[in-house]
């Protein structure tokens, strides 16, 4: 299974290091389960590190967090194939997500991965994504 974490998961485990959740991606890996991060996420947070005062410092912080991971996936055509079905269901449905969000959602469902986050406002009830929500109080 691939695991992709959601910015907000990625944030919370270089910031808190939760130990119930890095210890459920610890079994996960030891699984054979993948655990990766969309280029959306990546890029998100590069930026959030580059908006600091202390850029040097959070941008190790993300560089160490990436090396532990499988990979950070490229986003290709299926994503961008994902991301435009979605786009077009939430826009019948009339409602608007952050883009980001809704690009993450997609690249997940392109790769049929579980999304692990704890922004169910985000990614709460989109068609196809295989969500798995998890909050730092039940660590």
């Amino acid at each position: 299974m691939i695991i992709m974490l959601a910015s907000d998961t990625c944030r919370s485990i270089m910031r808190n290091q939760p130990v119930s959740l890095l210890s459920r991606l610890q079994q996960w890996s030891a699984a054979s389960d993948e655990i990766v991060i969309s280029s959306i996420t990546y890029a998100e947070l590069v930026a959030a590190a580059l908006l600091t005062g202390e850029q040097e410092r959070h941008m190790h912080l993300v560089e160490a967090f990436c090396a532990r991971l499988d990979v950070i996936v490229p986003w290709d055509s299926a994503a961008v194939d994902a991301y435009t079905s979605l786009q077009r269901q939430l826009m019948g449905e009339q409602r608007v997500l952050n883009m980001n969000d809704v690009m993450i959602a997609a690249h997940a469902i392109s790769l049929d991965a579980m999304l692990l986050s704890s922004n169910e406002r985000g990614f709460g009830g989109l068609t196809d994504l295989n969500l798995q929500l998890w909050h730092e109080a039940e660590a």
